[in-house]
């Protein structure tokens, strides 16, 4: 017959061991659970971070796209200022112009851009042609002081004829050489025209840039 101590050994060493085991399992499964648990953590902090640095690059484009954006709306706001400031200081040029035929200094204007365009031209014989309201003036006044002018130069004017212009002009005027086909067109409109870069570029600087910014105003 078997001992009852040794059956009880016997099963106290199975109770052991199998304590052992479940412990040993225990353990293990513990181990692989925090194993799971880390890589877990670790992807989802990298799908976090992930998600953020995407989520920030979206930022980042969308502020820049923004304040692109806004940068051209105030740049076609400032061109647009501009060209309404230069359209009214044009319109008012013009007007100063129409009023200097009433002036006192209209002869010698009109005698000096006479003189200018003769003096740009060959030949000494030359067609004037101007505003009919500036015929009187032009027969008169201003063909003495032409020729005066030019015969000082060295270059004495044979002839000047006078002509009406086909319509209305703020005032100048246009000189060409009989049965020629240059002309040379002094006449306000003309010269408002010739010079307009130059004249917007001044009314932007003037108005624009009076600080001195360093800012060109040619755009």
């Amino acid at each position: 017959m078997v001992d009852n101590e040794s059956v009880d050994k016997i099963c106290g060493q199975i109770r052991e061991d199998g304590e052992r085991e479940i412990e040993s399992i225990l353990d293990k499964a513990r181990r692989t659970a925090g194993e799971i648990t880390a890589k877990a953590e670790a992807q989802r902090g990298e799908i976090a971070g992930r998600i953020m640095r995407e989520a920030e690059a979206r930022g980042k484009t969308e502020s820049r796209r923004m304040l692109s954006s806004v940068s051209i709306e105030v740049r076609r706001a400032r061109l647009r200022a501009r060209e309404e400031v230069v359209s009214v200081v044009s319109g008012m040029v013009e007007k100063e112009l129409a009023a200097m035929r009433g002036s006192k200094r209209y002869p010698d204007v009109l005698a000096g851009l006479v003189t200018e365009a003769v003096r740009g031209l060959e030949g000494k014989s030359f067609v004037v042609t101007v505003d009919k309201r500036d015929l009187d003036l032009l027969e008169k006044e201003i063909f003495p002081r032409v020729k005066q002018a030019m015969t000082a130069e060295g270059r004495p004017v044979n002839s000047l004829q006078a002509r009406p212009l086909d319509k209305a002009s703020l005032g100048g005027a246009r000189v060409g050489v009989p049965g020629g086909n240059v002309i040379f067109d002094n006449t306000f409109e003309a010269r408002m025209f010739r010079f307009r870069e130059e004249i917007r570029a001044g009314v932007i600087d003037r108005v624009f840039y009076s600080d001195h910014s360093g800012e060109s105003g040619s755009a």
